[in-house]
């Protein structure tokens, strides 16, 4: 029987040291799934974020391409709106009490409530200290006065859109007028 036990013992060493290597085999094994697994999380975040960056510029160009192109039409209509003003201005009261008349303004009133809801606004100018960042300046009347140049009067209306100038306001510009009255 000692001949038995020594060939069962050579089988259990042989078994042990084949566990032993499948141990060994298996650790590597799993140590490389996890640096395979580390590195698949890695670039599916990387991944991710170039899916993110992307989705954020195309929504930017996309956004930049709508108001180039609403920013061509409103630049089409500006004349169109200074038709409307010119119509408006009228100074014979009893034309503005003509049914007519004031359905005109209501249209111009609707229309111009419509554009501001996308972006267009009128500069305010008369008055206010001439701006050249807002305003063009085609006269000037008088001298420059100790506090710099007023808008006297609007020429041509200006608007922005969106914060960027559409079209300048073209204004008639001088010294404030209480000014120039005291030094007469």
């Amino acid at each position: 029987m000692t001949e038995q036990e020594d060939i069962m013992e050579e089988q259990v060493e042989d078994l042990e040291e084949e566990l032993q290597e499948t141990k060994c085999d298996c650790s590597e094994e799993l140590e490389q799934l996890e640096r395979d697994k580390a590195q698949l999380s890695q670039q599916l975040l990387r991944l991710k974020a170039d899916f993110d960056n992307f989705r954020r510029r195309t929504q930017s160009q996309m956004e930049e391409i709508t108001n180039n192109a609403n920013q061509h039409l409103l630049k089409d209509l500006l004349p169109v709106l200074d038709n409307f003003e010119r119509a408006l201005a009228t100074e014979n009261t009893s034309q503005k009490q003509d049914a007519f008349f004031q359905g005109m303004e209501m249209v111009y009133e609707g229309l111009m409530a419509a554009l501001s809801e996308h972006g267009l606004r009128r500069i305010s100018a008369k008055g206010q200290p001439f701006n050249p960042d807002l305003h063009e300046a085609v006269a000037m009347q008088g001298d420059e006065g100790d506090d710099g140049l007023f808008v006297l009067e609007e020429i041509q209306t200006g608007y922005l859109f969106h914060e960027k100038v559409l079209r300048y306001t073209r204004v008639l510009v001088g010294p404030k007028k209480e000014e120039a009255e005291c030094q007469k």
